[in-house]
């Protein structure tokens, strides 16, 4: 057997590329809040009865690029404003089907949503329950109503939601209470 030399064969210089890619994956951040965490609707009743409305104005901003929807329901099971044992009932309204207030009634609505119409342009306090704005009861916990959808990234996107109290003097005095939660979920 005879000896095998090999000799190294310099590399020829040339020209090398290689490419990365640079990822970086943007969470979705979402963000609600209401102008104060409560809405005073304060009613001096009178015989015939009295009504107050008052708004809340619920901010959402979010980055993603599908949008928000942001829906309003009840806290809990309860659906009356009450005051120890004393309460004021929810009106019988839907957004599809509002109703006006009567003496001894509450509810939500939102002008230009769902069968609502236009409606109050500033608070009303304590005056003659009005036979032209209807409101609708604030659903059920499981049950939420849709306020707005939108499809494309929001940045202090404000929706007005008015609340009504009607009252008359046979409604018993005290603070009557009701907690309502909006929940803004990402698209």
């Amino acid at each position: 057997m005879g000896l095998l030399i090999t000799a190294a064969v310099p590399a020829v210089a040339g020209a090398a590329t290689a490419n990365t890619t640079i990822s970086s994956a943007i969470g979705s951040v979402i963000s609600v809040f209401t102008t104060n965490g409560t809405v005073n609707v304060n009613v001096t009743p009178t015989g015939s009865g009295a009504q107050t409305i008052a708004s809340d104005t619920v901010t959402v901003s979010t980055n993603d690029s599908s949008g928000y929807t942001l829906q309003l329901a009840e806290s809990s099971a309860t659906t009356t404003l009450t005051s120890g044992s004393n309460t004021i009932a929810a009106i019988s309204g839907t957004p599809g089907t509002p109703a006006y207030e009567t003496s001894g009634t509450w509810g939500w609505r939102v002008d230009g949503l769902a069968s609502f119409g236009s409606g109050p342009t500033s608070a009303v306090n304590s005056a003659a329950i009005s036979g032209t704005l209807k409101f609708a009861a604030v659903p059920a916990s499981g049950s939420p109503y849709t306020l707005v959808t939108t499809a494309t990234t929001a940045s202090n996107a404000t929706t007005t939601v008015w609340y009504g109290v009607a009252a008359n003097t046979s409604q018993a005095t005290g603070t009557y209470t009701n907690t309502v939660t909006y929940t803004c979920t990402a698209n």
